[in-house]
C-alpha cells in the first residue's frame, strides 16, 4: 500500500511538472506572437516613412546628400515614434485596435505629404489623424500626428517658407484629433464637422492678424483647406461607420455564442432552478422549448426564444427578494445578452409590453404552458380542447392591446395559434 501511495503521488508531481511545462510553454507563445507584432509594427513605419521621405525629397529636386539628410532626420523621428510604442513592453502598440488599418492609413498619409512637396493640397494630409482618432483614440492619434508634422517640416515647400504655416497644421491635428476622438453617435458627426470648420477659420484668422481682409487674400489656401476638412470628416464618419459596424458584428457573434450556451437544459442556471423547485424547472424547460420551436418556425432567433423561455422566472431563486432585483442580478451574475435581458424584464413587469418577436413568442408560450397546467392541477384539462386553450390565451392577450405594436398582423396571428394547438402539447401525448 506505501508503494502505491507513494506512485499515486509521483503521478501527481508529474502531472503538476505537464500542467506547469504547458503553461510556460503557452506563455512563451504569446510572447513571441508579441514580440513579432511589435517587430512588424517597426519595419511598417521605418519602411513608410523613409520612403515618403525619399519619394518627397526626390519630387523636391534635391540632390543625394539632400535626400541623405532629410532621410536621417526622419528616421530619427521614427527611432523616437516607435521607442515610445515600443514602452512597458509595447503597451501602447497592444492598445491599437487594428494595427493593420493603423498603418495604412500612416501610409496614406505619408505619401500626401511627399506630394506637399510639389503642390499645396490643403488639410488632406492628415487623413491618418482622422482615421486614428476615431478607431483608437486622442493619444494614437496625436503621437501619430506629431510624426507627420516632422515630416511635413522636412518636405513641404511652404513649411520653408512660412513658419504660420507650420504652427496652422500643428495646431489643425491636434484639434481634429480631439473632436472626432470625442464623437460617440453618428448624427453629432454634423456638429463636429461645423466646430473643426469654424476652428479652421478661427485659426487662420488669428494667424493673419484677426483681418478679415487679410484672411481674404489667402482665400485660395482657405478653400483647399475647407475642401480637405470636408474630406477629413466624412474619412472619419466612414471610419465610424465602419467600427460601429464591426463592433456590432463582434457584439452579436458572441450574444449568439452566448445565447447558445443558455439555451441548454442542462446550464448550471437551470440546475440552480431545478434545486429551487422541480416544478418550476419543468415549467421553464416546457416554455423554453416550444418557445424556441415557434420562433424556429417564424423565422425569429430560436436560441434567444428558448433562453427566454427557460429563464423567464429565474429570478424566483432568490425567493422573497423583490422580483425585478433578482432578475437585474440574475442576468448580471451570467452575462445575459441586452435582448434576454430585456425579455425577462419584460416578463416581469405587468406594465412592459413585449419589444421583440422573441418576448412576444415566450410570452404566448409562457401563458398557454401555465394554463394547461392549472387545469391539469385542477383535474379539468380533459374537459378542455387544445384549440380552446390557445385561442383563450391569444384572445386575452389581443383583449389587452399587447399584440397591436407588435407588427404580427391577423394572417400571422392565425398561423401562430394553428402551430400552438398542433405543436404545443405534443410532448404529452
Amino acid at each position: 500500500m506505501p508503494g502505491k501511495q507513494k506512485t499515486g503521488k509521483g503521478k501527481e508531481e508529474i502531472n503538476k511538472v505537464k500542467k506547469h511545462k504547458g503553461n510556460v510553454s503557452g506563455t512563451g507563445m504569446e510572447k513571441i506572437k508579441s514580440l513579432r507584432k511589435n517587430a512588424v509594427f517597426r519595419f511598417c513605419i521605418y519602411a513608410e516613412v523613409i520612403l515618403s521621405t525619399i519619394l518627397g525629397s526626390f519630387l523636391c529636386g534635391m540632390d543625394y546628400i539632400g535626400i541623405l539628410k532629410n532621410t536621417a532626420v526622419s528616421i530619427t523621428g521614427a527611432m523616437v515614434f516607435v521607442y515610445y510604442y515600443g514602452l512597458k513592453g509595447g503597451r501602447m502598440l497592444k492598445a491599437v485596435s487594428s494595427p493593420f488599418i493603423f498603418l495604412i492609413s500612416f501610409a496614406i498619409s505619408n505619401l500626401l505629404v511627399a506630394l506637399t512637396g510639389i503642390t499645396d493640397i490643403g488639410t488632406i494630409w492628415i487623413v491618418a489623424v482622422a482615421v486614428i482618432a476615431v478607431r483608437e483614440g486622442m493619444g494614437h492619434a496625436v503621437s501619430c500626428h506629431l510624426l507627420l508634422m516632422l515630416q511635413y517640416l522636412i518636405l513641404s515647400a511652404d513649411a520653408r517658407k512660412n513658419t504660420e504655416i507650420i504652427i496652422f497644421y500643428a495646431i489643425l491635428g491636434i484639434l481634429l484629433a480631439l473632436v472626432v476622438s470625442e464623437v460617440k453617435k453618428r448624427r453629432l458627426f454634423l456638429y463636429a464637422a461645423v466646430i473643426f470648420i469654424s476652428l479652421t477659420l478661427v485659426i487662420l484668422m488669428v494667424l493673419n492678424g484677426l483681418s478679415l481682409e487679410q484672411a481674404w487674400k489667402c482665400r485660395n489656401f482657405l478653400f483647399r483647406c475647407i475642401a480637405g476638412d470636408t474630406v477629413l470628416l466624412a474619412v472619419s464618419w466612414v471610419t465610424y461607420c465602419i467600427k460601429r459596424k464591426s463592433a456590432k458584428a463582434q457584439r452579436d457573434s458572441y450574444n449568439e455564442k452566448t445565447l447558445i450556451n443558455l439555451a441548454d437544459p442542462g446550464h448550471e442556471l437551470m440546475q440552480r432552478i431545478k434545486q429551487y423547485s422541480e416544478a418550476l424547472y419543468i415549467h421553464s424547460v416546457r416554455t423554453g422549448e416550444l418557445s424556441g420551436k415557434v420562433a424556429e418556425f417564424a423565422g425569429y432567433n430560436k436560441n434567444l426564444a428558448m433562453a427566454g423561455g427557460f429563464y423567464h422566472e429565474a429570478g424566483r431563486i432568490y425567493g422573497d427578494e423583490d422580483y425585478k432585483e433578482a432578475c437585474r442580478h440574475i442576468a448580471k451574475e451570467y452575462g445575459f445578452p441586452v435582448q434576454l435581458e430585456d425579455i425577462i424584464k419584460q416578463h416581469g413587469d405587468s406594465i412592459l409590453n413585449p419589444k421583440t418577436p422573441e418576448a412576444i413568442v415566450v410570452m404566448l408560450s409562457e401563458g398557454i404552458i401555465a394554463a394547461d397546467e392549472y387545469f391539469e392541477r385542477t383535474g379539468k384539462r380533459a374537459q378542455i380542447p387544445d384549440e380552446r386553450l390557445v385561442k383563450s390565451i391569444f384572445n386575452g392577450r389581443m383583449g389587452r392591446g399587447i399584440l397591436d405594436n407588435s407588427g404580427i398582423n391577423k394572417e400571422q396571428e392565425e398561423k401562430f395559434m394553428e402551430f400552438y394547438i398542433n405543436n404545443a402539447f405534443k410532448e404529452k401525448a
